[in-house]
């Protein structure tokens, strides 16, 4: 057994390993992970070789996502894949076991995945981090009054810079979202996979919000693998001085759907965006809610994550009126140790264990409250079942520096 980068020779090798464990109708899909995506490197793709056959293989994406104001490093773990005969025989464990160190030689701060089969990633020390879907019947046919806002299908020539400055706006306020950088947008294997948007709604060239969906009544040039396995709705982004271009969004939505003669349309969004809200009243019927728990984080480098959180850290403490009280805290993750100081409106992280307060924490809770899912006060009853006691002024603290947020990490940047 071999473990080690890829090799360009090997790389139909790979497809073809791919698509035998998967299915293949999503070859282009896979391939143009490979061949077209521009950040794409020999090193980030890792094979398992037994008597000169890839037997087993991982990608690692390269991958930044925002915290807030901050933006920390991500590899994305996707084509994970071993051929069938091959199994049950530690390869694919191997194989994970080099991702981490990769990763951590690298300097990655976070990993994630998504997954069916999360008992097997568990094992390495990923954990569940849950999404919100939504569906919504579609009873009602209604007539919309016209609207000064113009719905009509992206033109990437025309619309490309207007739509990631909207991307760029909505990104800034929640956490775990891609940072897009144009290249990344123009990307050969980013169109392949569906980052583009469907639509967008104008006015006097100003475009105030767009969607990007898809049904599966179209064909023509859509990704097989999330035409199979996600939802319709896969990314809304708006301007928010514009407010009611979501409303033409939304009717501009309900009308695609409706001349599919599609009735219901799903989508993952944030249980309290403003478009599910309007969706529901504009179709008259209530939506339905389901949590999915096929995302998986890693904490690669605790130390490293939360130095690059301090800008973030600083800016929510200042949006505080009191000022809390200074103190410190020992975060204990897993196998993973260090300090985080507050004191008069400015943090310090510290590769060490001198904080006065032990936070031992398990990764899905430390995700949960990362994130923004729940703070340290919504969790305290969890926290004190788990054995962490912690004073009503240290609550308070955490919950400034890990306020409740709304994190998304869009379907079509999945790896």
């Amino acid at each position: 057994m071999e473990i080690r980068a890829s090799k360009e020779s090997e790389f139909e090798e790979i497809i073809n390993l791919i698509c035998t464990v998967f299915v293949e109708k999503c070859r282009p899909r896979y391939a143009s992970q490979i061949y077209h995506d521009s950040s794409f490197q020999l090193h980030q793709s890792r094979v398992c070789v037994v008597d000169g056959k890839v037997v087993s293989h991982v990608r690692v994406s390269d991958r930044a996502i925002h915290i807030g104001r901050s933006v920390v490093r991500l590899g994305g773990i996707g084509m994970v894949a071993t051929l069938p005969e091959y199994r049950r025989q530690g390869y694919a464990s191997a194989l994970m076991q080099d991702s981490i160190a990769y990763m951590e030689a690298i300097g990655y701060e976070l990993s994630l995945l998504f997954t069916a089969i999360q008992p097997f990633y568990t094992k390495f020390g990923w954990a569940t981090f849950p999404q919100t879907n939504f569906e919504l019947e579609l009873r009602v046919k209604k007539q919309f009054e016209p609207s000064s806002w113009i719905a009509r299908p992206f033109d990437v020539e025309r619309d490309l810079t207007q739509i990631s400055q909207i991307y760029d706006e909505n990104s800034k306020a929640r956490a775990g979202t891609v940072l897009r950088s144009e290249g990344y947008w123009r990307d050969e294997y980013s169109r392949q996979v569906g980052i583009l948007p469907s639509l967008v709604v104008e006015k006097d060239g100003t475009i105030g919000a767009y969607a990007n969906f898809g049904f599966p009544t179209d064909s023509d040039g859509m990704d097989a693998f999330l035409a199979t396995y996600y939802p319709n709705l896969r990314e809304v982004g708006y301007r928010s001085q514009h407010p009611d271009s979501l409303l033409a969004l939304c009717h501009a939505v309900l009308v695609s759907t409706r001349e599919r003669d599609l009735t219901s349309i799903s989508g993952r969004l944030h249980r309290h965006h403003p478009l599910i809200a309007l969706l529901s009243e504009e179709s008259g019927s209530q939506p339905s809610f389901s949590i999915t728990e096929g995302a998986m984080y890693r904490i690669v480098l605790l130390y490293s994550l939360l130095q690059k959180m301090i800008p973030e850290f600083e800016a929510r403490l200042e949006s505080r009126r009191e000022d809390p009280t200074p103190t410190s805290f020992c975060f204990i993750l897993e196998n993973q140790v260090c300090t985080l100081k507050v004191n008069h409106g400015k943090v310090t992280v510290m590769d060490d264990n001198s904080g006065r307060t032990k936070v031992q924490i398990d990764t899905h809770r430390f995700l949960k409250v990362l994130f923004g899912d729940a703070t340290f006060g919504q969790l305290e009853e969890l926290n004190r079942f788990k054995e962490l006691r912690l004073e009503p002024y240290e609550i308070a603290t955490l919950d400034a520096l890990f306020p409740k947020g709304e994190p998304m990490h869009w379907i079509c940047d999945y790896f």
